[in-house]
This record gives C-alpha cells, sequence and structure tokens, in this order.
C-alpha cells in the first residue's frame, strides 16, 4: 500500500488527464494501484469502480456545458446501458482470474491506443464531423463499453471516446461532453455490487481519489478544449499505450 499523500497525487494528475481526454482516468488510477502500490488488479479495479458512485466529472462536465444540453436523450441512454452491463462484466472479470485479467487489460489499452493512432495518421483531414449520434449507436456502445467497465475497472470514456471520435465521427468536444456526462451517475453501480461482495473496498482510500479528481478534472476539460483535435488523439493514444508497454513488461 501506499502513503496518503501518494493517493492524493495520484487523484491530482489524473482527474486533470480525465478532465483533459474526456475520461474517467480508470486505467490509470488502476495501473498506478496495481504497478507502484502493490495491490492485486481485483482490488485495484473494485476500488476504483467505487469512487466512480460519486459525481467524479461533474466540474469537467460543467466547463463543457455547451456541449451536454444538446445530447440528454444520449446521455440517459448510455447512463442506463452502462450501469445494467458493467455487473456483467464484473461478473466476467472474477470467473477469468487475476493473471488473465492483467493481460486482457493490457491488450485492450494496446488496442484502443492504434486507434488513436489510425485516426492520427489518416491523409482526409477534411472529414466533416457531426453533433449527434443516433440513440441506438450509443445504447450499443454504453452496453459494450458497461461490460468492459465492470470487467477492467475503467469509465465509459477509455472506449468511447475514440469510437465517437473515429468510427461515429462525432466533433471532439462533443464526444468528451458525452463521455464525462455519462460518468456524473452512479454508472458503475451494478459492477460495485459484485466487486465489494468479494472484496470490501478501502473507504479512505476512495475518499481521497475521488475529492482530489473532482477538483482537478475541471482544470482538465479546460486545457483539453484548447488543444486541437489532432493533437488531443496522438496524446491519447501515446497515453495509452504507455501504460500498456509498463503493465506487460
Amino acid at each position: 500500500m501506499c502513503d496518503p499523500l501518494i493517493y492524493v497525487l495520484l487523484g491530482l494528475v489524473v482527474g486533470y488527464i480525465g478532465g483533459f481526454a474526456g475520461i474517467g482516468g480508470g486505467p490509470f488510477l488502476v495501473s498506478f494501484l496495481v504497478l507502484y502500490c502493490g495491490m492485486s488488479q481485483l482490488v485495484a479495479q473494485g476500488n476504483v469502480l467505487t469512487m466512480m458512485l460519486g459525481p467524479m466529472s461533474l466540474l469537467g462536465v460543467m466547463s463543457l456545458y455547451e456541449y451536454v444540453k444538446k445530447q440528454w436523450l444520449n446521455i440517459t441512454i448510455g447512463v442506463i446501458a452502462y450501469c445494467i452491463f458493467s455487473y456483467f462484466g464484473a461478473v466476467f472479470a472474477f470467473y477469468i482470474g487475476e493473471t488473465d485479467l492483467k493481460y486482457y487489460f493490457a491488450i485492450l489499452l494496446i488496442m484502443i491506443a492504434l486507434m488513436q493512432f489510425a485516426s492520427y495518421l489518416k491523409k482526409n483531414a477534411q472529414t466533416p464531423y457531426k453533433e449527434h449520434v443516433s440513440p441506438y449507436l450509443i445504447l450499443i456502445l454504453a452496453a459494450c463499453t458497461g461490460i468492459l467497465g465492470g470487467m477492467f475497472g475503467i469509465g465509459a470514456g477509455i472506449l468511447m471516446v475514440p469510437v465517437l471520435i473515429g468510427v461515429f465521427k462525432l466533433k471532439k468536444e462533443y464526444a468528451r461532453a458525452l463521455s464525462l456526462a455519462i460518468l456524473i451517475p452512479p454508472v458503475s453501480y451494478g459492477a460495485f455490487i459484485k466487486y465489494n461482495v468479494e472484496n470490501p473496498v478501502d473507504w479512505q482510500l476512495v475518499g481521497i481519489l475521488f475529492g482530489t479528481y473532482f477538483v482537478a478534472n475541471f482544470f482538465g476539460a479546460k486545457m483539453g478544449s484548447k488543444i486541437s483535435g489532432k493533437s488531443f488523439t496522438l496524446i491519447y493514444g501515446v497515453l495509452l499505450l504507455s501504460i500498456a508497454v509498463l503493465y506487460l513488461v
């Protein structure tokens, strides 16, 4: 276990990155708790998912409210689907076990990073981006990310943002706003039920991470709005790939 001061710094850094990228920061939190603090993968994931029960991205959403208010239907659908399917992801995580879970976690991050790099290298810079995605597509996407979220202890954005931008061609700010807004309600509650039964939550750790993340998220979201879509994609991909490499090494 780490000193509480380390948890404070972790929450601040990951909160900033989460707001910048429009993600919950789960991959960064889980990997640090496992690689640096020596937690087991399942215990780390359970604590991070519990932290996500609170409105961790509220300040980030406030900074992007102009884009949030146009997507209420999709946000509602995303919240419900994610919450329900996160439970099944958690069940599957305990079924496959600790060792395989670490390996799959790293593979998932590599795949998403490669999606970012592919998007960055595309020559058709004039691709038209939209301000709306079909609710049916959001339902499918949220269900899939809910399963992955419950399985790996991550939020909606780690997969949702790259798909919304790279596949559905949603504008960057709308994608980040949608992802962060979905994280405000306790969307990980389904997964939390399973993890807490198997490994009781460390509430002190959860409280520290939530409080520091909550504050830093606002400033990260502000900075993310100032970065170009191209730079945003590259930085996001590099961050994910770096984590995956550390995990495998």
